[in-house]
């Protein structure tokens, strides 16, 4: 079967082909989880091998590089994001003009929904390593992803005074809220030590912030209905802190 050449970051050749579809996504996962426990740093390509129970040439002829995998990472979840965002959309906005407090709703669904999935709960503790990693977040740090620009997309005909980069300030800052906000992330966390709460009014309390972030402090209103933010496991346990 015919493969497909594409260019990693350093301009490495690497290929894809039918065949390679489970060893890639094996890769995947395994150094998303490794590199969300450890750091990025200190987690070797060998142990990811080892722990996908696979060649330790692997990484190299899939992904070209160790930064070739940091960044099929961020776009294959990103991709995930942009497609769960849009279905959010269609189900919970589909016969009105979509609102500034819409884009929050969904983009903190969209999140939490991923850190809860048994796949996804590794991605923002990642995210937040990617962060924190002088040597690797500049593939990031500059760059656009799927996520992103559906969202710049549904905010740029709501915010029209102002420029691309103040609503791409915004975007920004409301996605690496949601990072910190959503699943086991260090804001939920937090919060969740030193107040007795559950995780659907943290969610609340998170869309409004978002939706602050996006209007620029405007205060959107709110709908009028009841929440729809939480999704699965929005009860509280006994303490009320067991939704952490």
């Amino acid at each position: 079967m015919a493969s497909l050449d594409t260019q990693s970051p350093a301009g490495v050749e690497v290929r894809k082909d039918a065949r390679g579809v489970q060893t890639r996504e094996l890769l995947l996962r395994a150094a998303e989880r490794l590199f969300a426990e450890q750091g990025i740093a200190r987690t070797s390509t060998r142990q990811i091998t080892a722990e996908a129970g696979i060649s330790r040439d692997a990484v190299h002829y899939h992904f070209g590089s160790k930064s070739g995998l940091v960044l099929a990472i961020v776009d294959s979840r990103t991709g995930e994001l942009r497609s769960d965002l849009e279905r959010l959309f269609a189900v919970n906005v589909p016969d009105r003009d979509v609102t500034v407090r819409d884009i929050a709703r969904a983009m903190v669904a969209a999140a939490a929904e991923m850190a809860q999935h048994e796949t996804g709960q590794y991605y923002h503790p990642f995210l937040i390593a990617l962060m924190n990693d002088p040597e690797y977040r500049h593939l990031v740090s500059s760059r656009a992803t799927p996520e992103s620009d559906a969202v710049v997309a549904r905010l740029t005909p709501l915010t029209p005074d102002i420029g691309t980069a103040e609503r791409l300030f915004r975007v920004a800052s409301a996605m690496t809220l949601i990072i910190f906000g959503t699943g086991n992330g260090t804001l939920a966390k937090w919060v969740g030590s030193q107040v007795e709460t559950t995780r659907r009014h943290l969610s609340m309390m998170l869309t409004d912030t978002v939706a602050n972030i996006l209007a620029g402090g405007s205060s959107p209103e709110k709908d009028a209905g009841p929440e729809k933010d939480a999704g699965p496991g929005d009860e509280a346990g006994p303490s009320g802190r067991d939704a952490f």
